[in-house]
Protein backbone atom coordinates (compact mmCIF):
# COMPACT_ATOMS: atom_id res chain seq x y z
CA UNK A 1 0.00 0.00 0.00
CA UNK A 2 1.51 3.20 -1.19
CA UNK A 3 0.97 6.18 1.37
CA UNK A 4 0.97 9.51 0.17
CA UNK A 5 2.45 12.15 1.80
CA UNK A 6 2.22 16.01 1.90
CA UNK A 7 3.45 19.07 3.70
CA UNK A 8 -0.12 19.70 4.65
CA UNK A 9 -1.06 16.18 5.65
CA UNK A 10 2.08 15.62 7.65
CA UNK A 11 3.88 18.24 9.59
CA UNK A 12 6.79 17.39 11.11
CA UNK A 13 9.16 19.68 13.53
CA UNK A 14 12.01 20.22 11.74
CA UNK A 15 13.77 22.41 14.65
CA UNK A 16 14.22 19.50 16.42
CA UNK A 17 16.50 17.60 13.73
CA UNK A 18 19.77 17.78 12.64
CA UNK A 19 21.21 17.49 8.94
CA UNK A 20 24.46 17.30 7.19
CA UNK A 21 24.49 18.49 4.06
CA UNK A 22 27.80 17.33 1.59
CA UNK A 23 28.22 18.51 -1.87
CA UNK A 24 30.98 20.17 -3.57
CA UNK A 25 28.81 22.67 -5.57
CA UNK A 26 28.45 25.77 -2.89
CA UNK A 27 24.87 26.38 -5.28
CA UNK A 28 23.53 23.22 -4.50
CA UNK A 29 24.45 23.18 -0.36
CA UNK A 30 23.13 26.64 -0.81
CA UNK A 31 19.92 25.73 -2.11
CA UNK A 32 19.30 22.24 0.12
CA UNK A 33 20.30 24.31 3.11
CA UNK A 34 17.85 27.18 2.39
CA UNK A 35 14.79 24.22 2.20
CA UNK A 36 15.78 22.67 5.71
CA UNK A 37 15.73 26.15 6.75
CA UNK A 38 12.11 26.89 5.34
CA UNK A 39 10.82 23.63 6.49
CA UNK A 40 11.94 24.76 10.32
CA UNK A 41 15.18 23.13 10.83
CA UNK A 42 17.90 24.96 12.81
CA UNK A 43 20.65 22.96 12.74
CA UNK A 44 22.26 22.37 8.96
CA UNK A 45 25.80 21.63 8.77
CA UNK A 46 27.54 21.58 5.56
CA UNK A 47 30.74 20.00 3.95
CA UNK A 48 32.01 19.96 0.17
CA UNK A 49 33.59 16.94 -0.33
CA UNK A 50 33.52 13.07 2.01
CA UNK A 51 36.44 13.36 4.22
CA UNK A 52 35.63 16.58 5.79
CA UNK A 53 31.93 15.81 6.09
CA UNK A 54 32.87 12.15 8.08
CA UNK A 55 34.69 14.15 10.58
CA UNK A 56 32.29 16.52 10.87
CA UNK A 57 29.28 13.56 11.34
CA UNK A 58 30.79 12.02 13.92
CA UNK A 59 31.67 15.56 15.84
CA UNK A 60 27.82 16.50 15.33
CA UNK A 61 26.06 13.20 14.93
CA UNK A 62 23.45 14.97 12.56
CA UNK A 63 20.05 13.24 12.64
CA UNK A 64 20.03 13.21 8.62
CA UNK A 65 22.69 13.04 5.95
CA UNK A 66 21.78 14.54 2.84
CA UNK A 67 24.94 13.79 0.31
CA UNK A 68 26.04 14.13 -3.34
CA UNK A 69 27.76 11.20 -5.31
CA UNK A 70 30.16 13.40 -7.04
CA UNK A 71 32.78 14.94 -5.23
CA UNK A 72 36.51 15.06 -5.08
CA UNK A 73 38.93 13.58 -2.20
CA UNK A 74 35.86 10.96 -1.17
CA UNK A 75 33.11 10.38 -3.52
CA UNK A 76 29.68 9.87 -2.38
CA UNK A 77 29.96 6.20 -2.02
CA UNK A 78 32.69 5.88 -0.24
CA UNK A 79 31.24 8.72 2.28
CA UNK A 80 28.04 6.04 3.03
CA UNK A 81 30.77 3.05 2.73
CA UNK A 82 32.20 4.89 5.96
CA UNK A 83 29.09 6.02 7.27
CA UNK A 84 27.37 2.35 7.42
CA UNK A 85 30.53 0.92 8.90
CA UNK A 86 29.62 -0.66 12.07
CA UNK A 87 32.57 0.41 13.77
CA UNK A 88 31.29 4.28 12.51
CA UNK A 89 29.77 6.07 15.83
CA UNK A 90 26.92 7.21 12.95
CA UNK A 91 26.48 4.30 11.01
CA UNK A 92 22.62 4.14 11.94
CA UNK A 93 21.91 7.87 10.35
CA UNK A 94 19.70 7.77 7.60
CA UNK A 95 21.38 9.26 4.08
CA UNK A 96 19.36 10.72 1.17
CA UNK A 97 21.69 10.43 -1.97
CA UNK A 98 21.23 13.92 -3.56
CA UNK A 99 22.67 13.36 -7.33
CA UNK A 100 22.47 14.80 -10.74
CA UNK A 101 24.44 12.12 -11.90
CA UNK A 102 21.99 8.66 -11.82
CA UNK A 103 21.59 5.89 -13.92
CA UNK A 104 20.10 2.37 -13.37
CA UNK A 105 23.31 0.91 -12.72
CA UNK A 106 24.31 3.64 -10.45
CA UNK A 107 20.93 4.06 -8.57
CA UNK A 108 21.11 -0.21 -7.32
CA UNK A 109 24.87 0.85 -6.10
CA UNK A 110 23.62 3.25 -4.36
CA UNK A 111 20.93 1.29 -2.92
CA UNK A 112 23.24 -1.47 -1.99
CA UNK A 113 25.80 1.07 -0.55
CA UNK A 114 22.98 1.09 2.50
CA UNK A 115 21.56 4.82 1.46
CA UNK A 116 17.66 5.40 2.73
CA UNK A 117 16.94 7.05 -0.42
CA UNK A 118 17.88 8.86 -3.73
CA UNK A 119 17.02 11.80 -5.48
CA UNK A 120 17.59 13.38 -8.62
CA UNK A 121 18.71 16.68 -8.99
CA UNK A 122 16.90 19.45 -9.42
CA UNK A 123 15.20 18.54 -6.70
CA UNK A 124 11.79 20.52 -5.35
CA UNK A 125 11.20 21.45 -2.09
CA UNK A 126 7.91 19.03 -1.35
CA UNK A 127 10.06 15.93 -3.19
CA UNK A 128 12.95 16.48 -0.19
CA UNK A 129 10.13 16.98 2.54
CA UNK A 130 8.38 14.07 1.52
CA UNK A 131 11.74 11.64 1.60
CA UNK A 132 12.60 13.23 5.09
CA UNK A 133 9.01 11.83 6.00
CA UNK A 134 9.41 8.66 4.61
CA UNK A 135 13.21 7.88 6.39
CA UNK A 136 11.17 9.61 9.72
CA UNK A 137 8.39 6.93 9.64
CA UNK A 138 11.03 4.05 8.64
CA UNK A 139 13.80 4.85 10.87
CA UNK A 140 13.28 6.43 14.91
CA UNK A 141 16.88 6.82 15.21
CA UNK A 142 15.79 10.13 12.98
CA UNK A 143 14.34 11.81 16.57
CA UNK A 144 10.94 12.17 14.78
CA UNK A 145 8.79 9.81 15.55
CA UNK A 146 7.27 10.51 18.76
CA UNK A 147 7.04 14.31 17.38
CA UNK A 148 5.48 13.25 13.83
CA UNK A 149 2.45 10.98 15.86
CA UNK A 150 2.26 13.72 18.79
CA UNK A 151 1.27 16.54 15.93
CA UNK A 152 -0.95 13.90 14.16
CA UNK A 153 -2.87 13.16 17.98
CA UNK A 154 -3.05 16.69 18.57
CA UNK A 155 -4.45 17.97 14.99
CA UNK A 156 -6.84 15.26 15.16
CA UNK A 157 -8.57 14.99 18.41
CA UNK A 158 -10.89 16.80 19.92
CA UNK A 159 -10.75 18.05 23.42
CA UNK A 160 -13.63 16.77 25.61
CA UNK A 161 -16.24 19.66 26.83
CA UNK A 162 -17.80 19.67 30.16
CA UNK A 163 -21.54 20.44 29.75
CA UNK A 164 -20.75 23.95 30.44
CA UNK A 165 -18.68 24.14 27.01
CA UNK A 166 -15.32 24.48 28.39
CA UNK A 167 -13.09 22.60 26.93
CA UNK A 168 -10.69 19.83 28.73
CA UNK A 169 -7.16 19.45 27.90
Amino acid sequence: MSLSVSRTSFPLDFSRTSFLVVDDQPFSRRLVLSMLLGFGSREVYESENGVEAFELARNVMPNIIITDLVMPIFDGLRFIKMVKDVQSPIHKTPIIVLSGYLTKAAALTVRDSGANELLVKPVSPKSLYEHIVRIVMEDDSAGQQLTLLHNRKRRTSHPERKPDGVALV
